[in-house]
């Protein structure tokens, strides 16, 4: 437990230094992430005896954050470092990057004689879906406007609701809710991190978003977005279960003394970083 809680505090320092650093350093570690967790899942996927290719996998991790990136700059701010990246990552330029993917793998199952199968394509296609397609979202969200404060609610719509989630269980639960997966998940501990997740973020709301001097943002959004991380949060938590239920490994790696491996830390962020940007540039930008 003592070492948990340590590596815990490391790791958030770490986390709140990169989120005060320049938004080209976020994009970096997001990427690098990414590329771990790719490692990560395709370790777990050997026990079923599938075989994702990592290499085509960074290639498509590093594409898909720099578009993140590029796509999401001011122009006003960085017109040309804004115009090179709309340029080198177009549109256009990750279709035929998909395309290549795909007709690459079709080559291998063609011609590596069962060496690589439409299952390893699959998953392969899978895991840059899930990993560093939802991964870019932080990226994405940090480079909106008023997106340094934007981009901590995604950290507090995961962290909040499993802290929250994690004590009201303990105390609380009684009602299992997916045991099947996960035997010591609670209803009352689902619910308690929902309503915590959304006490958290209404606090943020008032104290950082709607501090004096800026443009008041309705508080009734962070009650929404409170509530919506509290589910999501908990969806991301309980796939990444399901994943290492189905490939009979405890965790995914143990790069973080205490928690595991990135996807350990980070299966609750993948399912809420697009939900914050997507909500935040609807409603709230």
């Amino acid at each position: 437990m003592l070492t948990r809680i340590i590596s815990g505090i490391i790791g958030a320092a770490v986390l709140i230094g990169v989120l005060l650093l320049p938004p080209y350093v976020l994009a970096v570690v997001v990427a690098a992430a990414a590329i771990i967790g790719l490692f990560e899942f395709a370790q777990a996927m050997k026990h079923k005896e599938i075989h994702i290719d990592l290499v085509v996998s960074a290639i498509a991790a590093v594409a898909i954050v720099g578009k993140a990136y590029g796509s999401t700059l001011s122009r006003e701010l960085f017109p040309v470092l804004s115009h090179v990246f709309a340029n080198v990552l177009d549109l256009q330029y990750l279709n035929a990057l998909l395309y290549i993917i795909i007709v690459y793998f079709f080559c291998r199952i063609i011609f590596e004689k069962g060496r690589f199968r439409m299952e390893d394509m699959a998953y392969t296609l899978l895991g840059i879906l899930y990993i560093p397609f939802l991964l870019a979202f932080i990226v994405s969200t940090r480079n909106l406007n008023r997106g340094f404060e934007f981009v901590w609610l995604i950290f507090i719509g995961a962290m909040m609701t499993d802290i929250f989630a994690y004590f009201s269980g303990v105390f609380l639960g009684k009602t299992k809710i997916i045991p099947h997966i996960s035997p010591k998940k609670t209803v009352e501990g689902s619910i308690g991190g929902a309503l915590g997740c959304m006490l958290i973020m209404i606090l943020y709301g008032a104290l950082v978003i709607n501090r004096a001097g800026v443009e008041p943002v309705s508080l009734v959004h962070f009650a929404i977005l409170g509530l919506l991380c509290g589910i999501v949060s908990q969806l991301g938590d309980w796939a990444a279960s399901a994943i290492k239920r189905n490939t009979g490994i405890k965790d995914y790696g143990n790069l973080i003394p205490g928690h595991g491996g990135i996807m350990d830390r980070a299966d609750s962020v993948l399912f809420v970083a697009p939900l914050i940007y997507i909500y935040v540039s609807l409603f709230m930008c």
